[in-house]
């Protein structure tokens, strides 16, 4: 009797153990998915908060705001290694800065869109990016009359210039680089993402509300 209780008990721990590997896998599985989950909310919350905030503060039509928006979540659904650096509230704070998000001519027409993009950074980024011009169908020079019509070009390439920079310079002082190396430009746009910041967290407390 007393062997067969040894036994028993033999088999139970063997079975057991495998269980509790089991369970213990599947509960990192969920957080995982979890804050997949978190994350995917949180970075369409910010792009909600980017079209609400363009259509409460900018004349923009529609079409305009459907190209940026477009292109957001192209841009998270099938490169999302580039949108885990770089969220919806830093585009917002640099077209602010920028231009006050005014489709310009800058630099004595150098700088060109609502993020004063340079036809040398263009190129540049076009070129290492190669695949993702060809999805926006754009393979264009960095013209005026090409780049005015096209929102969603003049946004992912800020967005890509933006994460190249992080990408090979750092966080820090990615957006100083954006505009050439320059502190004034950096400390302009950390304080617009500030207030932006506050904005939106007021944001989703009124879409909790609906």
């Amino acid at each position: 009797m007393t062997v067969r209780v040894i036994k028993a008990h033999k088999s139970y721990k063997k079975f057991v153990f495998p269980i509790i590997v089991a369970i213990l896998v599947l509960l990192v599985l969920l957080i995982i998915l979890q804050s997949g989950r978190e994350k995917y909310n949180e970075y369409l919350t910010q792009v909600s908060f980017f079209e609400s905030y363009l259509k409460e503060y900018y004349q923009f039509e529609e079409e305009v705001i459907r190209d940026f928006t477009d292109a957001f979540i192209m841009l998270y659904e099938e490169y999302t290694y580039i949108t885990e650096l770089v969220l919806p509230i830093e585009l917002l704070a640099i077209g602010i800065v920028e231009t006050n998000f005014k489709n310009i001519k800058g630099d004595n027409g150098e700088s060109l869109g609502y993020f004063q993009i340079q036809a040398p950074t263009y190129w540049y980024i076009k070129n290492k990016y190669t695949e993702i011009y060809e999805k926006l169908n754009f393979t264009h020079a960095w013209y005026w009359d090409n780049v005015s019509v096209r929102p969603d070009v003049q946004l992912v390439t800020a967005i890509l210039y933006l994460y190249d920079l992080k990408i090979r310079y750092g966080e820090k002082d990615a957006y100083s680089l954006y505009n050439g190396i320059s502190k004034t430009y950096q400390d302009k746009v950390n304080y617009t993402k500030s207030w932006l910041k506050v904005k939106f967290e007021e944001y989703k407390e009124g879409q909790k509300r609906l």
